[in-house]
């Protein structure tokens, strides 16, 4: 976060009365001698809240129009009639010594009236007015959106429009606009935000959800057979299910009286817990949560337990972003929740969890991960979306560039030898695995996979799901499958020398084997089977193709700018000196304010040819394999990227290791 926070966001703080200016001045001493960031410091000191701070860099003054609507506040309220000259000069007098905001400096001294500066505020900003008052919120609104995402943002859902495809907010700050298209983007929904005077818009948020309480359950696919939740105090009738709908209905997830190995203290607690996750906010919950996640295109759900609330954050383009909180009191009904759908103990909390369940988010069909982990504040929980049609996929849709998808394709159609992808954990070797394997034809070929966890259900291919605990491993599996007559097989991963054995054996006796192993680049997979103790004639004869391979984030097309770079930043990332523009993203609403949405792949593609053989044999070091072979380096692919305007120049300090 501490490459984001600039000096201005520091005084914002002071600005909105989050924190005062002696305690910036102690927080910036404290940075000085201690060297930690002094936004740590007040969070460590409870000066202000994590959430705040994150709300202030995503959302508040930051842009050059904000900033002077609010400076130019007092002079529209004088022109207004609302305010004296010798009333403005008194509240400026004391905007300078404490650099408060001056409509907060006018509300304390009582010169003005909040509708008085809801009025002209709307008027600066381009937006209309509402009386609080003459502005009901409908049901429908309120069922839309959750009640903690409603309290975070500030913004009071009031009706929907343009038959539901539009809802309409309250609040009582102008950069709350950015906020609702957020909110309003999770929802799959557009946004409009009316201004108005409330004195506390939260108080007004809860007041208007107690006098309604929404009743919405989590869409489950209609393809799953119903379970019945063999957890000790929550269940699901198979009976319950409506075939119609493909949902299970919140009536039917009564608390169960079943036998438990627990004290009555104990069972009483869980029973109340498994009442409070069938309940009708915390399905809601968590149901616009996960579709949140899908409309956003996140991978991942993190559920993390913090003080004084739960963390909601979202992986989008593989970075962690904060969407929202949950109550510290809500978080065990809304884990429970998730466990019940993922078929896990609800009673368990003391040890790690793991479970899955099939949800269907509009036309997308998802398998969802769900793991637990024990914390001291709580269990943390990631779910991990799994998008069926993902596997789609082919390999024109990596993102390689010309030359090296020719390699790959024709490494593709041999009838055997071994091609490895290589790169560290979250850089796709997965999708790049799947996209060659759909280049096979499953009626004439006969193709295995083993895996660990099978993620993704590849129609006409035989998968495996490899489990250590019952001896299922992939050595004893591979030795197995090369019994079955197979054509294609693939290998989740080479994790050690058994597994490489058999593998590099098999492509050897004809088989055209997949594999993964962990590297830096392509060359390096060379020495790391040498390293496992495969003799060096044995990796010549086998190997055909290596992959290296990472994933980086492409500029928003909605806020790509051109800038000037400096020639340091040149010098970092080895572009020409005479450089003249490159392109980033400014961040917007449509990139969640980071400027990047959407990865694509950036590869360097080993060919083993004959001469690249011989080296194999001599032991040779990986940089003699890549220039034998002419690979172009991730680096290099990397730059072109660049140079195109597709990636940031700050993606290849943040991916390529120089």
């Amino acid at each position: 976060m501490s490459d984001a926070i600039r000096p201005e966001d520091a005084e914002s703080l002071v600005r909105q009365d989050l924190v005062t200016r002696e305690e910036l001045n102690r927080a910036r001493e404290e940075e000085a001698r201690s060297g930690v960031p002094w936004y740590r410091w007040l969070i460590q000191q409870q000066k202000v809240t994590f959430e705040a701070l994150e709300n202030l860099l995503r959302y508040e003054f930051h842009s050059p129009s904000a900033r002077s609507a609010h400076n130019s506040l007092g002079e529209a309220l004088v022109r207004r009639g609302a305010l004296t000259r010798p009333q403005l000069d008194e509240a400026l007098a004391e905007q300078r010594r404490s650099g408060r905001l001056l409509g907060n400096i006018l509300l304390e001294k009582g010169f003005v009236k909040p509708r008085d500066i809801a009025l002209t505020l709307a008027e600066q900003h381009g937006m209309s007015y509402a009386e609080l008052s003459e502005t009901p919120s409908e049901p429908a609104a309120l069922e839309l959106v959750p009640q903690h995402l409603a309290e975070k943002n500030g913004l009071l859902p009031v009706r929907l429009e343009d038959e539901g495809q539009r809802i309409v907010f309250l609040a009582v700050q102008p950069q709350a606009q950015e906020r609702a298209h957020e909110v309003a983007m999770l929802l799959g929904k557009r946004a409009q935000v009316l201004l108005t005077a409330c004195d506390d818009i939260t108080a007004e948020i809860r007041n208007r959800y107690a006098s309604h309480e929404p009743e919405e359950e989590f869409p489950v696919s209609q393809t799953e057979a119903p379970r019945t939740i063999t957890s000790v105090q929550t269940a699901v009738s198979p009976q319950g299910k409506d075939p119609g709908s493909g949902r299970f209905p919140a009536a039917d997830m009564e608390p169960q009286q079943k036998p438990v190995t627990a004290t009555a203290a104990d069972s009483s607690r869980f029973a109340e817990l498994g009442r409070a996750a069938s309940g009708a906010s915390v399905i809601k919950l968590v149901s616009t949560i996960v579709e949140g996640a899908v409309r956003a295109g996140a991978t991942d759900i993190h559920l993390d337990p913090q003080q004084p609330e739960t963390r909601v954050r979202f992986r989008i383009d593989g970075v962690l972003h904060d969407v929202m909180s949950i109550p510290e009191s809500q978080h065990a009904a809304v884990v429970s929740r998730v466990k019940v759908l993922a078929d896990m103990d609800i009673t368990e909390t003391r040890h790690p969890q793991d479970g899955h369940f099939r949800a269907q988010v509009g036309d997308v069909d998802l398998d969802i991960r769900v793991a637990t982990m024990p914390t001291f504040l709580g269990e943390r929980v990631v779910l991990r979306l799994l998008d069926q049609s993902a596997v789609l996929s082919g390999v024109k849709d990596l993102g390689l560039e010309p030359d090296d998808e020719k390699k790959l394709l024709r490494n593709i159609h041999q009838p055997y030898g071994m091609i490895l992808v290589t790169g560290p954990t979250g850089s796709g070797k997965t999708t790049t695995l799947y996209a060659a394997l759909n280049q096979k034809d499953v009626f004439t070929e006969s193709i295995v996979t083993l895996e660990d966890p099978v993620e993704y259900q590849l129609s006409g291919i035989n998968q495996v799901q490899i489990d250590p605990d019952i001896n299922l491993t992939f050595a004893s599996t591979l030795r197995a499958a090369l019994r079955q007559d197979i054509d294609v097989l693939l290998v989740g991963e080479i994790r050690d020398q058994e597994t490489a054995q058999i593998a590099i054996r098999a492509a050897m006796t004809g088989h055209l084997v997949f594999s993964t192993l962990h590297t830096n680049d392509a060359p390096e997979a060379v020495s790391t089977l040498r390293n496992m103790g495969i003799p060096p004639f044995l990796i010549s004869s086998a190997l055909t193709c290596v992959i290296g391979q990472r994933l980086v984030r492409k500029i928003c097309p909605e806020c790509r700018k051109r800038f000037k770079p400096k020639p340091d930043l040149l010098a970092a990332i080895g572009l020409p000196e005479d450089t003249k523009a490159l392109y980033h993203g400014t961040g917007c609403v449509a990139c969640h304010h980071t400027g990047c949405k959407g990865r694509t792949g950036i590869f360097e593609v080993l060919e083993v040819t004959p001469e690249v053989r011989e080296l194999i044999l001599k032991e040779a070091p990986p940089d003699q394999l890549a220039a034998a072979s002419g690979m172009k380096s991730m680096a290099d692919r990397c730059r072109q990227k660049i140079l195109n305007g597709l990636v940031a120049p700050e993606e290849f300090l943040r991916v390529i290791r120089v």
